[in-house]
């Protein structure tokens, strides 16, 4: 099977990329022992060249994957591209698959919505434990977090757009230290530029859409791709018809939240409650 530019394609891509940095080869010595061209090596890496399985299992074998990395991309190339990829997460969770990190590094515009948490790459390390609790692989995952968020202030050009429920804002845990530093991380990065955080408040009108947490990622590239996180998987979609309903939702969410300005009036009144309730002892 010959791969298009679609989600399937650039998971490829991802997962290949990611198995040679793991080499830490330079590629000018892995384009001189693979006879390919610069060029060749690029666009395959971010789905915008079409090759076959034969050239794939070579790529793999040349990066000394193992038996389990090795199945699953190679199934990249048997599975039917029907506009849907789900990809099951490691012990590092989301922030290791290397699908969303190369989404995410290549998007010129992402729409992050979550219903019920602080958006993941707005999140502070200590909200991130909080969320996690008790996990073994928890500074794994901060690690890896970190690490992720760093896309952020990659590129000025890219603009980011984060969903926060205001009810989510006023429950974010019972240790008030980390609620006001996640506050406030929201409003720092909200101050960066590139990043903007829209609050829907409570007493926004209720609908369908705001029940469904999304991200929605675009690039001149290519079609748009929609990224569902669940706990033991990510789900991707690119069939337009499908991420066109997600396009939707984003409007409408953006049409009953409140503007940026008064997104931050309102995260900075409630980093002062929270920091006047601890400073008061309660």
């Amino acid at each position: 099977m010959r791969l298009g530019s679609t989600v399937r394609s650039r998971a490829l891509g991802a997962e290949l990329r990611a198995a040679r940095r793991r080499l830490s080869l330079k590629v000018a010595a892995l384009l001189e022992v693979l006879g390919v061209s610069p060029g060749w090596l690029s666009k395959l890496e971010t789905g915008n060249r079409r090759t076959d399985a034969r050239n794939v299992a070579r790529l793999l074998g040349f990066y000394r994957v193992d038996s389990e990395t090795f199945d699953r991309v190679m199934g990249l190339c048997r599975d039917v591209d029907d506009g849907v990829l789900v990809w099951e997460h490691g012990p590092g969770g989301v922030d290791e698959v290397p699908v969303v990190l190369g989404h995410e590094a290549t998007a010129h515009e992402i729409f992050c919505y979550e219903a019920a948490s602080v958006p993941a790459l707005v999140q502070s390390d200590d909200y991130v434990r909080q969320v996690f609790g008790c996990d073994a692989e928890i500074e794994r995952r901060v690690t890896a977090r970190g690490k992720r968020q760093a896309v952020l202030g990659g590129r000025l050009s890219a603009r980011y757009t984060f969903m926060v429920r205001e009810l989510v804002l006023r429950h974010l845990g019972s240790d008030p230290e980390v609620a006001w530093g996640q506050l406030m991380n929201l409003i720092w990065l909200g101050d960066s530029g590139n990043v903007e955080v829209r609050v829907i408040a409570c007493d926004a009108p209720a609908g369908c859409w705001e029940s469904y947490s999304f991200t929605l990622m675009q690039s001149p590239e290519f079609r748009p791709v929609v990224h569902i996180g669940v706990m033991t998987c990510s789900i991707f979609l690119d069939e337009p018809r499908e991420t066109g309903e997600y396009q939707r939702a984003a409007e409408l969410l953006l049409d009953n939240a409140l503007s940026a300005e008064r997104s931050r009036e309102l995260i900075a009144g409630l980093a002062d409650e929270v920091d006047r309730l601890d400073g008061s002892g309660n």
